[in-house]
């Protein structure tokens, strides 16, 4: 699903109404409905009855307006509007809508500092257009809106909770943390990024009217994954295949001390769909990964002697075995001995098999970006962490994690690659695409062999026929839902690498079903409408 930035959204808006000629009374007047709509519904679970709207004076304020309007008109709630701000300073739409409060007996007073007790409070405080810390009036109404949604009151914010940048998800001072927000025509980049992420609570996407010539006008710059996005992706699997028919995978894997890292990622490319694993390891370690990835082919290699590391001497067997497999993961608990290192370098400059380059593999990678990368020619998904991007680039890791959305793309035009830059969320980019958001996965996730689960299941879905581009969106998200899935099951805290493998077949059973539906009709407004859940706390609100 398309998402935007603030100027983006804003050019959309300027289209339609401008260009278009629908007005932007009417995109106000359907975005108040749908956020009573979702307030209402939130209202009915808990028996609620009234309702507080805080307003701002600008087109967020207006959409507060309508909102109350409908939630007094039609839904029969009793409703206080609180403006923050000067009523001589609205203008426009918000004008036009404050002015029709009266029609329905709606009584909208100033914010004195505090706002009046209610079952439910809708944040129209601020919009997409902020810029800084909130301040003064707007930063008092903010920590007021705070201080009741910690007393255990639901929160609904207008568009996105006030205070989070729409941009990149900062939070520069106070901000609002909703427990749903109800977004307009498309979520907003801040509403995916963290802590943005977190201060959005459950993401409704309303269709508000924009034409659908203004989007062909405005080039889609960034995506973000859904469930039905991610059911379109997974390979077809013909009834008399076998395992040759459904791919063939080398994991070439572990030093001494980390011989889990093969054992997950081999598994988890099985998990993945993917017919055979062949797991080439060093000699002495062969046991253990026997033992610990049964169904995994674990290939013996010559070792460093005494260090118990991948050698040169492998290279022959290696290449031996690239050319009859699919797709090739390298890296998994390799270690940075000189001699692993100069093998990994040596064997990506003369594979032509698609590869995924994670953890000590892209160390060997460190400081030849002039070189060794540009003579990688096989299709290839790398995927970095912060600071392992960062040497790559040879940069800090403060600039890479402070730039990473903004510079995706380039990076991985720079890296010749389709870049998985790990974290929450995680990025794709790849040439000629937008730069994808997964909204799957949490904190829980951030344990040691979580990543090796990672590279496993992207490179099972690559030797199934899947592009490099399409394996990294699918394999990021069925990885952070099964990481969602533990957590549930185990709490974020004590929950394993172990434990994701183990739900990625509950998280593609999830993610193969057709994206649930649910139409209702509201007899007061005379509005029909279908809800479809798109995963991971979204979901989109369109009329029938």
């Amino acid at each position: 699903m398309r998402i935007c930035t603030n100027e983006e959204m804003h050019r959309l808006d300027s289209l339609t109404i401008e260009k278009y000629g629908i007005a932007g009374e009417i995109l106000m007047e359907h975005a108040g409905r749908w956020v009573a709509l979702v307030a209402h519904n939130i209202l009915k679970d808990i028996d609620g009855k009234s309702a507080v709207v805080i307003s701002g004076r600008g087109n967020n304020g207006g959409d507060g307006f309508v909102c109350a309007r409908y939630l007094k008109k039609f839904f029969n709630y009793d409703v206080g509007v609180i403006l923050v701000g000067e009523p001589e300073a609205l203008k426009g739409d918000a004008l036009l809508n404050f002015n029709r409060l009266a029609d329905v007996g709606i009584e909208c007073k100033k914010f004195d500092g505090r706002l009046p007790d209610g079952d439910i409070y809708i944040d129209a405080i601020l919009g997409t257009g902020i810029s800084g810390a909130p301040r003064g009036d707007i930063a008092d109404a903010i920590q007021e809106v705070e201080r009741h949604r910690l007393n255990g009151i639901p929160i609904v914010s207008v568009d996105i909770p006030s205070g989070v940048d729409g941009n990149n998800g900062s939070v520069k001072g106070v901000s609002v943390s909703a427990d749903a927000t109800v977004t307009f025509a498309f979520p907003k980049i801040g509403q995916i990024l963290q802590p943005g992420r977190s201060k959005t609570g459950e993401l409704f996407v309303v269709d508000i009217g924009i034409d659908s010539r203004a989007e062909a006008e405005v080039p889609i710059t960034a995506e973000v994954a859904t469930l039905p996005d991610i059911s379109l992706l997974f390979p077809e699997r013909p009834p008399d295949g076998h395992k040759g028919t459904f791919g063939r995978g080398l994991i070439i894997a572990a030093s001494a001390g980390m011989t889990g890292a093969a054992a997950l990622a081999g598994i988890s490319f099985l998990r993945s769909g993917a017919g055979l694993c062949y797991a080439a390891v060093p000699r002495s370690l062969v046991d253990i990964v026997d033992g610990a990835a049964r169904e995994v082919v674990v290939l013996t290699m010559p070792e460093v002697r005494k260090r118990r590391c991948h050698t040169l001497r492998a290279l022959g067997e290696l290449h031996k075995y690239a050319k009859i497999v699919n797709a090739i993961a390298i890296g998994p608990g390799i270690g940075r001995h000189n001699e692993t290192a100069e093998m990994v370098r040596r064997f990506l400059t003369k594979i032509q098999t698609p590869v995924v380059i994670d953890a000590d593999a892209l160390n060997a990678l460190a400081g030849h970006l002039d070189d060794t990368i540009p003579q990688i020619t096989a299709p290839s998904i790398m995927t970095p962490h912060h600071g392992e991007l960062a040497r790559l680039l040879g940069m800090k890791t403060e600039e890479v994690a402070e730039n990473r959305f903004e510079n995706a793309a380039e990076w991985a035009k720079q890296l010749f690659t389709t870049l998985v830059i790990k974290g929450n969320p995680t990025i794709i980019a790849g040439e000629n695409n937008p730069v994808w958001l997964n909204p799957t996965g949490n904190d829980g996730m951030a344990t040691a062999g979580s990543g090796d689960v990672l590279t496993g299941l992207i490179a099972g879905f690559m030797a199934q026929g899947l592009s490099p581009i399409d394996a990294a969106r699918i394999g990021t998200y069925i990885h952070g839902l099964a990481g969602d899935i533990a957590a549930e099951n185990l709490t974020k805290r004590a929950m394993l690498a172990g434990d994701i493998a183990d739900g990625i077949p509950d998280a593609i059973y999830i993610a193969q079903l057709e994206p649930e539906k649910m139409e209702e009709k509201v007899s007061e407004v005379k509005f029909s409408y279908k809800l479809t859940e798109l995963g991971a706390g979204i979901y989109k609100l369109a009329e029938m």
